[in-house]
């Protein structure tokens, strides 16, 4: 079955998470990766725990199947001036570089856009960084963690504590920022192509994670523009359901600000007469006594399984929704029905359920395929570019590959 960047290929010179991820989201959809790994050590993420059978093993990360599913392995030394050779003779013939490293890293290779643009016009190179390319912090180290909480997302997280200055920002489990700045990169990368298949001429994408992220504080940003102040993370000051309610067997999430909801919402518990009245019957209203209507609603949603909260209230037209654990998650029967999880078999690390895919095309629909082993790709990819038996023997002896 085609699919539908089938005919593009690319080279991801990346390691850990977001070039990885952003090759990822090529290689599902049907383009040839070529990922280039340090030879003997592989991507850093190999050695990133959870493992298989929890044995480490560069084989068996859970990140690293992951994130490089579909995609061929090559391992290069591109810091030798052989590998810096092998490496632009392989850039000559794709369409898309995938690099992640510290801006001017590529540049000290002698593989600088500038570079690569005169032996390839057509190529597109997308750099995925924690601050771009320029910029007074061009050269600062970044981290997911460092990305996130300097996006304000970690800091407007909403939270129970009743004294802003005293608590602790939150994070997001995963690697949010840093997979955003991927998603962005992927974004980028198809207009290039379009602009590409209409002028022949590639470009390089500066993709930042901190700006990638920052841009989803949209509405916290336009409160600051608006009236000068900040956007407050305390829940009270926020309009109601902010936060997940705990009920008889989880939690929920339910939003109640609108006329309609709250009637909804009052359906749905039985209409206790605690919630009826006439403090509560405007917006106004049910935010200047939010404090204690919360209670009230808390004291009501525990007498209630999570399962007959979501299903009854959307019955009603209430914007209701459970908080699910991985488990509940990953075994959920829509989730199912959509196909949204695929086994794929490892010669090594065995087989598990991965994510099948991040959207669904009807005509050409992503098939993820198992990740490569490191190297697996060496005398394939080599053979491609005119290398014999013999010089890739010599390559392999000297630490080129």
């Amino acid at each position: 079955m085609k699919r539908a960047l089938d005919d593009i290929r690319a080279v991801e010179y990346a390691e850990l998470m977001s070039g990885p991820m952003c090759g990822k989201m090529l290689s599902d959809m049907g383009a040839e990766v070529i990922k280039i790994e340090p030879p003997g050590r592989g991507d850093q993420s190999r050695h990133l725990p959870p493992f298989a059978g929890d044995i480490p093993h560069p084989e068996r990360s859970g990140s690293f199947l992951y994130l490089n599913t579909g995609k061929k392995s090559l391992t290069l030394d591109p810091s030798q001036a052989t590998g810096a050779a092998i490496f632009r003779r392989l850039i000559a013939g794709v369409d898309i570089l995938i690099e992640n490293y510290p801006p001017g890293f590529m540049a000290g290779l002698g593989l600088d856009y500038a570079s690569l643009h005169a032996l390839n016009p057509r190529l597109i190179v997308v750099s995925i960084t924690p601050f771009g390319q320029q910029g007074p912090y061009r050269d600062w180290k970044g981290s997911d963690l460092i990305e996130w909480a300097m996006s304000l997302a970690g800091y407007n997280t909403p939270t129970l504590v009743d004294d802003e200055e005293n608590e602790n920002p939150l994070r997001a489990p995963g690697h949010a920022a840093e997979m955003m700045g991927a998603a962005n990169a992927a974004a980028a990368l198809m207009c290039a192509l379009f602009y590409r298949d209409a002028t022949g001429e590639g470009q390089w994408i500066d993709a930042p994670c901190w700006q990638g992220t920052v841009n989803t504080a949209k509405i916290e940003m336009a409160v600051n523009s608006y009236f000068g102040v900040p956007f407050s993370r305390l829940r009270g000051k926020q309009p109601a359901g902010l936060e997940p309610l705990p009920c008889r067997d989880g939690y929920v999430y339910t939003l109640w600000a609108a006329d309609s909801h709250f009637t909804a919402l009052k359906t749905l518990l039985g209409n206790p007469p605690v919630l009826d009245s006439e403090l509560f019957d405007t917006l106004a209203g049910r935010q200047a006594n939010d404090d204690a209507l919360r209670m009230m609603v808390r004291e009501e949603l525990v007498k209630h399984d999570m399962e007959y909260l979501v299903a009854q209230g959307q019955k009603l037209g209430l914007t209701i929704g459970p908080v699910y654990t991985v488990a509940q998650a990953a075994n959920h029967p829509h989730l199912a029905a959509r196909d949204a999880f695929v086994d794929i078999a490892h010669p090594v690390a065995g087989s598990f359920k991965y994510p099948q895919h991040l959207v669904s095309l009807t005509a050409t629909p992503p098939i993820p395929l198992r990740a490569p082993l490191l190297g697996e790709h060496n005398a394939e990819v080599l053979q491609a570019l005119g290398f014999s038996p013999e010089e890739q023997h010599t390559l392999r002896a000297t630490g080129v590959i």
